[in-house]
């Protein structure tokens, strides 16, 4: 399954606010409306690995939730992934030496 496959009209139904991750590479999601409703949209969020609140490099795109929306939603996902890069999560230290 290829990133951001698991995207459907229906995920957007679970919750009005999502965050996730691919790794280092953080998104957000926030839907307006309900689902077939012409006004519904979905905005979403792609920042750099930290939390939302305090992320400072941020990009957002407003999409509407329809069949070619998600569409797209998934098309700006992996471009934003391309040219942010994703590395394997990790945490950024070293773990103590073990006694």
């Amino acid at each position: 399954m290829e990133n951001f496959d698991f995207l459907d009209m229906n995920f957007f139904t679970r919750a009005s606010v999502f965050p996730g991750s691919v790794g280092t590479f953080r998104y957000r999601f926030q839907r307006t409306g309900w689902l077939n409703k012409p006004e519904s949209t979905i905005q979403v969020w792609v920042y750099e690995n930290t939390s939302f609140e305090l992320a400072q490099d941020i990009e957002t795109e407003t999409f509407p939730w329809t069949e070619e929306g998600v569409e797209s939603i998934k098309a700006w996902l992996r471009q934003k992934m391309a040219e942010r890069g994703a590395e394997r999560y990790r945490i950024p230290y070293s773990a103590p030496e073990a006694k």
